[in-house]
């Protein structure tokens, strides 16, 4: 983002900040406002009932400070400030960081994976929604409490609520960012020279950056998915060997980033996709979702492709089938085959 306008954004949400000027949503000063009001004239009324009079004007002015401290810390809380907000902050301030204009996804949302589906307008009707409600003018003090009317009806004050964290974001996930994408996307061109030199970036990426850490759990969990093995994002965080799968499956996504133009190019079937190979064992091998992978032997028979194993964990017809391919189109070949037959 160009650094002039972003600074701009900012000194227009800077003027929206009313932190300084106000200590409460307009409502709530105003109900504050007849509260007291309402108290004052009905000083005479209390002091005529003696003691009684008294004890009721005491607990009634007990109430109004209450409710005043209430709605301050409500205000407080749910309007922030422009120099305490940031942009993932649950107050309408951090809501105006992470919309107000062409904004850009707050990094700690980016690190997780998610973004705010509400927008600018949603905030602005969010910021109307608290200020509605009031019937302005209505307050009374009666011998049963402080009664309102609110949305229509005549209701205690004690029992009307307010709305909980209206400028909250709401959190959706981002589309999951592939290796391969990722490297697209951050990896210097120098990066680009061998196989070697991506597989070292990316390796420096997955220990510090956590956008790659998280895209790379996220990964591995819809692999595993798609192949029956349904995992939560906190059981691969908290198992190392789980981790270790993640940040190599992902290193092996980014490798299909430098391009090898020679590689066979998937073709869409009626059940999922295929591609040819000219190979002494197999015509062709196929994918048919949720993880099922299949060579056609020339024979016609099908035979379960191995296609995400190291080679030395291969055996049968993918060890020597993927052995040759390899040999043909470079180590991890074969997994770039899988990826590509994935998406296509």
């Amino acid at each position: 983002m160009n650094e002039a306008y972003e600074n701009k954004r900012r000194e227009l949400i800077k003027s929206m900040d009313m932190s300084a000027s106000q200590t409460m949503f307009e409502m709530h000063q105003a109900m504050c406002s007849e509260w007291a009001t309402a108290l004052a004239d009905k000083i005479d009324e209390f002091a005529e009932m003696g003691n009684n009079g008294v004890g009721m004007f005491t607990q009634v002015a007990a109430q109004l400070t209450q409710f005043i401290d209430q709605k301050e810390q409500y205000f407080k809380q749910n309007f922030g400030s422009f120099e305490s907000a940031t942009a993932s902050s649950p107050t309408f301030m951090g809501a105006m960081l992470r919309t107000f204009g062409n904004a850009q996804n707050p990094p700690e949302f980016e690190a997780q994976g998610v973004k705010d589906s509400k927008t600018q307008e949603d905030y602005a009707n969010a910021l109307k929604a608290v200020n509605m409600g009031y019937k302005y003018g209505s307050l009374t003090i009666e011998p049963d409490g402080i009664f309102i009317v609110f949305k229509g009806l005549p209701s205690n004050v004690a029992e009307v609520q307010d709305m909980e964290t209206p400028f909250a974001p709401n959190l959706v996930e981002l589309p999951v960012i592939t290796g391969d994408e990722f490297a697209k996307e951050k990896a210097p061109q120098s990066a680009f020279k061998s196989e070697g030199a991506l597989k070292e970036w990316m390796s420096g990426q997955l220990q510090t950056n956590e956008s790659a850490i998280n895209n790379a759990i996220r990964s591995y969990l819809k692999t595993q998915g798609e192949a029956g093995k349904k995992l939560t994002k906190e059981e691969v965080m908290a198992d190392q060997q789980h981790m270790e799968e993640a940040k190599n499956f992902y290193i092996q996504q980014a490798m299909m980033a430098i391009e090898t133009p020679d590689m066979p190019v998937p073709q869409q079937t009626e059940g999922g996709s295929m591609i040819p190979m000219e190979d002494e064992e197999v015509t062709e091998l196929s994918f048919a979702g949720g993880g099922k992978f299949e060579f056609t032997m020339k024979d016609g028979s099908k035979v379960p492709a191995q296609i995400f194993r190291n080679l030395d964990e291969m055996d049968g017809p993918s060890k020597s089938v993927f052995s040759r391919f390899e040999a043909k189109y470079g180590s991890g070949a074969a997994r770039k085959l899988g990826f590509a037959l994935g998406r296509a």
